[in-house]
């Protein structure tokens, strides 16, 4: 029974489209070509706007570069951004300006500090080297103080073991200096006996010398070295 009821249908919707395949003949396919150009129209109104979203695409991407990078007032100053005022282009070139002249000034300034830290080292090297040299004087003259002071000692041994009067012969004879230097290393004891048999003239300017110059300690003076005053009688 249903499909009974669904045939009259079936045959009616045939029947409507048979009379549009039969109008669209007549018409010489008018509807049909008309469809297919919209269809058509649209293919390509998309077509068209892919390929002008295609170019588009570098310049957002190249505007997103431009908004992501860091730029410096002198960049915005040789640019000439039509969308800074001549106030702001003055105040861009004023830093642009204040920057190079800061920049300037640091190379300057690094510049001296090297100039200073050449001059420094080389005054430590100079300074180092007289300190070289000064304690190779120092040790030079240490070796000769040696040296003398070994003769020196060798002369008063020689003449500590001589007999008093025979060395008070040669200190006759020897010059103050050289005599004062012999008499202040001899023995106290072994000095007296020679100082009593020398000259007493002698005996007495070597009494003066060391007596005014530095004092002779713990040397006992015969009284025939001592000054005889003549007035005194």
């Amino acid at each position: 029974m249903d499909r009974l009821r669904l045939l009259p249908i079936v045959i009616l919707c045939a029947s409507m489209l048979l009379g549009l395949k039969l109008a669209d003949l007549a018409t010489g396919g008018a509807g049909t070509q008309s469809f297919a150009g919209i269809a058509v129209a649209r293919a390509e109104g998309a077509k068209t706007e892919a390929v002008a979203a295609e170019a588009a695409a570098p310049d957002e991407g190249g505007q997103t570069a431009a908004a992501g990078e860091v730029l410096r007032p002198e960049d915005f100053a040789a640019q000439g951004d039509p969308r800074l005022s001549k106030a702001e282009m003055s105040v861009l070139e004023s830093l642009a300006a204040r920057r190079a002249e800061l920049n300037k000034r640091a190379e300057t300034l690094d510049m001296r500090e090297q100039v200073l830290a050449a001059a420094e080292k080389r005054v430590e090297d100079r300074i180092a080297e007289l300190r070289k040299i000064d304690r190779k004087i120092n040790s030079r003259i240490a070796e000769i103080d040696a040296a003398q002071e070994e003769k020196m000692a060798s002369l008063v041994a020689m003449y500590e073991g001589m007999k008093p009067k025979d060395a008070a012969r040669i200190f006759e004879r020897l010059d103050m200096g050289v005599l004062l230097d012999v008499v202040k290393r001899m023995q106290p004891r072994k000095m007296s006996a020679v100082l009593a048999a020398m000259d007493p003239v002698v005996a007495q300017d070597l009494t003066v010398e060391l007596a005014t110059g530095e004092r002779l300690v713990d040397i006992p003076v015969p009284e025939a070295a001592l000054p005889v005053d003549k007035n005194a009688s």
